[in-house]
């Protein structure tokens, strides 16, 4: 019954979304070339990356008519009433001393507890295996390129050595290939394991086509140099301090809520820690000659319109408008 407000927030949304494209420019193109590999990938893409920036365009445009204005809000309404009716978990950090009347306050309010017989419908989203070649335009005055490769889930034995993989070729050849020599602000590459893709990315970048080159080049690179083992110790390294970092003592407590509810235990953790150590040389020529191919790349670029025109056709990218 608010619809100026409802209005107002998404007119809000639209602005903090197009004004924080630049900030975020290589997040964005990354989930971009990662929408074509899996449902996750593409659900990423429609909520949080470019597609999701145009969907929200489009609904705020869309609300000059009232009639859409009011159909919105009445699903937002029948959202809210699917999430009271869900079953719900709490979690509660605090000091032992609380827990008891916290948990007395919950029971008071018939809080309903998630029953383990009760049979929740799943969210199957639609299958989605398409190759992503995208080039997005909008109003900038740099670029930021993305090329993702399909590899494995975060169980897979080959996860680890992906991961090691990405800090490798960080140190050893992108960040002097693009940024100090390219001149981008940023550059990387590594694993994701919720996409199950290995990505390459640029961040403010003033050239396009030759930093999709050099993602090509870096593989070269890992198979046809001779590397120094100081050199792996050092991605491994770089690996392990992202897993052994501490948190706060109630992010931690959170951390472990959410990994029990995806089914990520302590055990495997240690397994994954353990298996990072052990990689080799070898094992990261392996994983990129196996996984990493130029066929099955997928890439996605964001840039401005004369930069896009005069792209060559060879690279086969589609174009977007942001």
């Amino acid at each position: 019954d608010e619809l100026q407000r409802l209005r107002e927030l998404i007119a809000q949304l639209r602005t903090e979304s197009d004004n924080s494209i630049t900030s975020r420019g290589h997040h964005l193109v990354m989930a971009a070339c990662s929408s074509g590999l899996n449902p996750s990938g593409h659900l990423s893409h429609r909520w949080h990356g470019l597609l999701g920036v145009q969907a929200l365009k489009a609904l705020d445009d869309s609300f000059a008519d009232l009639d859409n204005l009011k159909a919105f809000a009445a699903k937002l309404e029948r959202i809210r009433d699917k999430l009271l009716e869900a079953p719900r978990q709490l979690l509660v950090v605090s000091e032992a001393e609380q827990q008891s009347p916290i948990a007395d306050v919950f029971t008071s309010q018939n809080w309903r507890t998630v029953n383990p017989s009760e049979k929740i419908p799943a969210f199957k989203p639609a299958i989605v295996n398409r190759v992503v070649k995208e080039a997005w335009r909008t109003n900038t005055q740099v670029n930021f390129c993305a090329k993702a490769y399909p590899t494995v889930s975060s169980g897979h034995p080959d996860a680890p050595p992906l991961m090691v993989l990405g800090h490798f070729l960080q140190n050893g050849y992108l960040h002097t290939a693009i940024r100090e020599q390219g001149g981008a602000y940023g550059s990387g590459g590594g694993y994701d394991g919720d996409t199950g893709a290995f990505r390459f990315y640029s961040y403010r970048d003033p050239r396009l086509v030759e930093t999709l080159a050099d993602f090509d080049h870096a593989l070269n690179w890992l198979q046809e140099t001779e590397h120094e083992q100081r050199t792996l110790e050092e991605a491994i390294l770089g690996v392990i301090s992202r897993i052994d970092r501490p948190g706060s003592p109630a992010g931690e407590a959170i951390t472990s809520f959410f990994n029990s509810l995806h089914g990520r235990t302590p055990a495997q953790r240690r397994e994954f820690r353990h298996r990072v150590l052990q990689v080799t040389i070898a094992d990261l020529q392996r994983v990129a000659k196996h996984y990493l191919q130029a066929e099955r790349a997928h890439v996605a670029v964001l840039s401005d319109a004369k930069t896009l025109a005069e792209l060559p056709e060879a690279l086969g990218l589609e174009l977007w408008e942001l």
